[in-house]
């Protein structure tokens, strides 16, 4: 009788278990399966939609690669000590054409000897461990290397980016720039009574012309940008290099310099964004740990307060490098406030990095007001595990994810870093045993809180629950004409759409 019994209960746990791994979709099954094997989880995340990558420099984007050979083609210089990138002539020392470089400098046996391996590690992360400097320093160095490089090629790096992010099922990037900055900052070190000049009006004649500028700029690197991709006017045609990628641009400010300077910068990006559609927020950039950023970080948020107060209607696409910070890069009294000023004396609806969240005095009261307004937190694991030398269990993440604080995975500088977005989601899985349902969440979010036009489809991302107007919908149905009208010059839940389609046709291949 015991015999039997036992054998019963063995049946009713093997039907019970059938039924619950039948529950599960296939997608999440096959998820499952592959988690623990890197190369099959690569390939899932890959294909997987990831709607957009919000915290993305354009500049830090592109590999070394394709710098040293735009350099080449353009008869640039390369210093053969440092590796940096000068302009002709090359008559500084030790300096010699870059496509002579490359011709005569391809073998790197010799570690003594200058070679094209060690100028791709200079100008990137790669190896940083076998170098005598820290990830911090080695990665904020290689822009110098680089950026003379970059000169008269954002066409090309624009075009280098969506490519990759269309291989990647990335429907959406957010590109920060400093277009026009180094030239309004010029403007202010001439001028240091800037602020002082503007008062309550704003107007500043240069300010508006290097506006102008800088619009007419960013229709040149599009167009450069399509022309390389060979992008035409037919869907079928475009599809799948990278002419369909939903491109906007954050105007990024260099906080680095002089108050002024800073000032003029803060001023410009909130023109720009009331300017051109295409420009849709602003950002801090530069290390947050350098003494003028830490020394002026109270007045820089008081600025884009002050200025903010000038233009309503861009009041809400701040976004903000806060809290990429940790004890030892800076002493403890710079710790556990950068966040809580970001957010409540500039403003911010976002947060870059957030990583010293825990030093802040209130902790779980500033948690919950994230989580109340929705302030997302823009993720970064690969660079903050080389810059910070924050990872696993020191990463704030779960924190985050544990207080319902909105979160996004994000590249930073892909190029930088050698990298890519799937490899950030890939990250993510492996070191926090994200399950499938998180990671549409995560995706979700990368549109719900982006700076696109137009409201969102989403009630709540993590359960997909949608807008009244757009209820009942099924990405397989015929579209009910109220959810129509919805989507009718409503950019942010037209895109959002789009990702529930690819998320249909993605999970359908499972099935």
């Amino acid at each position: 009788m015991k015999a039997i019994n036992n054998v019963v209960f063995s049946l009713f746990l093997l039907i019970t278990l059938s039924s619950c791994i039948n529950s599960k979709s296939n997608v999440e099954a096959h998820f499952e399966l592959v988690r623990d094997d890197p190369i099959l989880l690569r390939q899932f995340l890959k294909s997987f939609p990831k709607g957009g990558d919000i915290h993305n420099h354009l500049t830090g984007a592109i590999y070394a690669e394709s710098y040293l050979g735009w350099a080449a083609e353009d008869g640039k210089c390369i210093d053969l000590e440092q590796y940096k990138i000068l302009l002709p002539p090359c008559d500084a020392p030790k300096s010699v054409l870059v496509a002579d470089f490359l011709n005569y400098y391809q073998v790197g046996f010799d570690e003594k000897l200058p070679n094209v391996d060690s100028a791709i590690d200079a100008m990137s992360t790669r190896n940083y461990q076998t170098r005598s400097i820290s990830g911090h320093d080695q990665f904020f160095s290689t822009f110098d290397r680089f950026f003379i490089a970059a000169e008269g090629r954002r066409g090309d790096m624009l075009a280098e980016v969506t490519s990759r992010a269309s291989t990647q099922n990335i429907l959406y990037l957010e590109l920060m720039q400093s277009l026009g900055m180094f030239e309004v900052a010029s403007v202010a070190a001439s001028n240091t009574d800037l602020r002082n000049d503007f008062g309550d009006r704003l107007d500043h004649f240069e300010v508006d012309k290097i506006a102008k500028d800088v619009i007419q700029t960013l229709d040149q690197i599009e167009t450069r940008q399509r022309e390389i991709l060979n992008c035409g006017f037919d869907a079928k045609v475009d599809s799948g290099n990278g002419c369909n990628i939903k491109v906007r641009y954050l105007a990024q400010v260099i906080r680095t310099l002089t108050i002024e300077q800073v000032y003029a910068q803060t001023l410009l990006a909130f023109k720009l964004m009331k300017a051109d559609e295409r420009i849709v927020g602003l950002n801090f950039v530069a290390p947050e740990d350098n003494s003028v950023s830490l020394r002026d970080y109270k007045k820089h948020m008081q600025f884009i307060k002050e200025i903010s107060n000038y233009f309503p209607d861009q009041k809400d696409s701040i976004t903000l490098h806060a809290g990429e910070l940790v004890l030892g890069l800076v002493p403890p009294k710079h710790l556990g406030w950068h966040i809580r000023d970001a957010i409540f004396e500039a403003g911010a609806s976002r947060i870059g990095h957030g990583i010293d969240i825990m030093h802040d005095k209130e902790v779980s009261v500033l948690l919950d007001y994230m989580a109340e307004n929705e302030i997302l937190v823009e993720i970064n694991l690969t660079s903050n595990e080389v810059i910070l030398e924050v990872s696993g269990k020191d990463h704030p993440l779960n924190i985050y994810m544990e207080n319902s604080v909105p979160i996004a995975l994000s590249t930073d500088d892909e190029g930088v870093s050698r990298i890519d977005l799937t490899h950030e989601y890939q990250k993510a899985v492996e070191t926090f045993d994200i399950s499938y349902k998180t990671l549409k969440t995560l995706s979700r979010n990368s549109l719900q809180y982006s700076f696109l036009e137009g409201e969102s489809i989403f009630l709540d991302t993590s359960s997909g629950i949608l807008v009244k107007p757009c209820k009942d919908y099924e990405p397989e149905n015929k579209m009910s004409e109220s959810c129509s009208s919805f989507l009718a010059n409503n950019e942010k839940a037209f895109t959002q759409i789009e990702l529930e389609r690819r998320f249909m046709k993605f999970e359908d291949t499972f099935n």
